[in-house]
């Protein structure tokens, strides 16, 4: 029977965030050994969602043995402590050791990693993994398309394979394509990879796939399969990271004899002529107050889902100040009022930022949910002691553990009727958008112009590790086209 070991390392860093620590991890996702097959195949499970995904593919396409390792994820967040990552690392090599013969390896991965040491955890990750394994062990690897891939990385696996869709919703899609190229080296494949990362590090709320630039190359790179190129992932990448290692990548995988880098430069040659799209303007708060109807909006400087607080309330302080009516708001990260609410009536609320106002309670929970639609759907999520709000003509839900708003079930466990709402606010980027839309149509979406640790508008943060020159920040950068190829 063929036998695979499971490992998962998930955490997309952002440069200018506090740093993600052990308890982050543990609070969130660690399992190890059977621990993590059992969770598998639990109906709502807390592992990411490519675990339980690639384990049933693999049971679908005949026997074989898990040989569960270690997996952990985290809440994006600043650069992973890089105690806990050894420690962690150290912890997957023994297992990897001690686990037999392996015929494969698979590795779910988010990429965008960067550690309190260095610029590449997850390279040094792949290189673990294979250097334990040997080269003739079949390695496979999925990874967030906010990764930021290196040449480490690529070098080290057999295939790496990237989501196609943000927000995303085909992470499960993604393991059964990873499960099936595994399989296929496994039976005697040879695997080929060629692998072009651009000069280009735009902002997330450019890589949506429903439309626009990123979409275009996604569906364009589809269209290249076929003739043993066997995947096409194209990268957006994560720009907060502020890593070397931070560009719009294009990873061909293929077999030995398919033209690999032809493609990738192909490819690339497209992304690049495209680049000027790669630019976005959002709508100022005075300008998204005077918007008529009913509408979802992005607080899109303060995405927990990209490392942001999830504590800044310049918004709020303007929709409270514009006597806004029948506005929900989610999520605060604010344990401490959380805690204050729980079995009262009415609090002053006073926010981490200074702002400090009466608010009536309207409900508190625990926490406790499963994921209704988009990112989360089926996945059991705790948000710690929790309190929904009336500060005026606005309903604020405030969380102890910070997570983006992008399921209408943080409103609804608190009994708030979305379809009521005149507007909505939440606090994520894009994935908002996989779980709100059936209340709001992509036209009745506006991206406001908040501050925080995910502005979309680059030039106010202070990079210093980005791969200079690159495109938007520096309108001159220039690409030669070189294509990496790894067999």
């Amino acid at each position: 029977m063929t036998r695979v070991a499971i490992l998962g390392f998930h955490l997309e860093s952002n440069a200018f965030a506090p740093v993600s620590e052990e308890r982050h991890f543990r609070s969130l996702c660690y399992f190890e050994g059977e621990d993590i097959a059992r969770e598998a195949r639990k109906a709502a499970p807390a592992l990411p969602a490519e675990v339980p995904a690639f384990c049933r593919e693999m049971d679908a396409l005949g026997k074989w043995t898990p040989v569960p390792i270690v997996v952990t994820a985290c809440e994006p967040g600043g650069p992973v402590d890089e105690r806990f990552y050894q420690a962690t690392l150290a912890a997957m090599r023994q297992r990897l050791s001690s686990a037999g013969k392996l015929d494969a390896v698979y590795i779910s991965n988010h990429g965008g990693m960067v550690s309190t040491a260095g610029p590449d955890p997850d390279g040094e990750l792949y290189a673990m993994v294979r250097g334990v394994v040997g080269p003739k062990v079949a390695v496979v690897a999925t990874v967030d398309l906010h990764a930021n891939i290196s040449e480490r990385m690529v070098q080290n696996v057999d295939a790496l394979v990237s989501y196609r869709t943000n927000p995303h919703m085909d992470q499960a899609e993604r393991a059964r394509d990873a499960a099936r190229l595994l399989l296929g080296f496994v039976n005697g494949k040879k695997p080929q990879r060629a692998f072009v990362r651009l000069p280009l590090t735009p902002a997330s709320v450019t890589l949506l796939t429903r439309e626009g630039p990123y979409a275009d190359a996604i569906k364009y790179g589809q269209s290249k399969l076929g003739n043993g190129v066997l995947d096409v992932s194209i990268i957006g990448g994560f720009v907060f990271s502020d890593s070397p290692k931070n560009g719009v990548a294009i990873v061909i995988n293929g077999e030995q004899g398919a033209d690999v880098r032809g493609t990738a430069l192909d490819v690339a040659t497209r992304i690049w002529e495209d680049r000027k799209r790669f630019v976005k303007r959002l709508t100022s708060i005075e300008d998204a107050l005077r918007i008529d109807g009913k509408t979802i909006w992005s607080d899109a400087g303060d995405n927990p889902g990209g490392g942001g607080s999830g504590q800044t309330t310049a918004l709020l302080r303007k929709l409270y100040e514009a006597k806004a009516d029948n506005v929900l708001y989610g999520n605060f990260f604010e344990p401490q009022i959380a805690a204050a609410a729980q079995g009262q009536r009415e609090i002053t609320a006073r926010f981490t930022e200074g702002f400090t106002v009466p608010a009536k309670v309207l409900k508190t929970t625990d926490g406790k949910c499963i994921g209704r639609r988009g990112i989360w759907a089926g996945r059991a999520l705790e948000l710690g002691p929790t309190a929904a709000l009336q500060i005026g003509g606005i309903t604020a839900v405030c969380v102890s553990k910070r997570k983006q708003c992008a399921d209408p079930v943080f409103f609804e466990m608190h009994g708030l009727d979305i379809a009521a709402a005149r507007t909505v606010v939440v606090k994520s980027r894009g994935h908002f958008r996989g779980g709100f839309d059936e209340f709001f149509t992509p036209d009745r979406v506006i991206e406001v112009d908040t501050p925080g640790l995910t502005s979309p508008v680059l030039e106010r943060l202070d990079f210093k590790g980005l791969p200079r020159p690159v495109f938007p920040l520096d309108a001159d950068a220039k690409w030669t086209p070189t294509a990496a190829v790894y067999e």
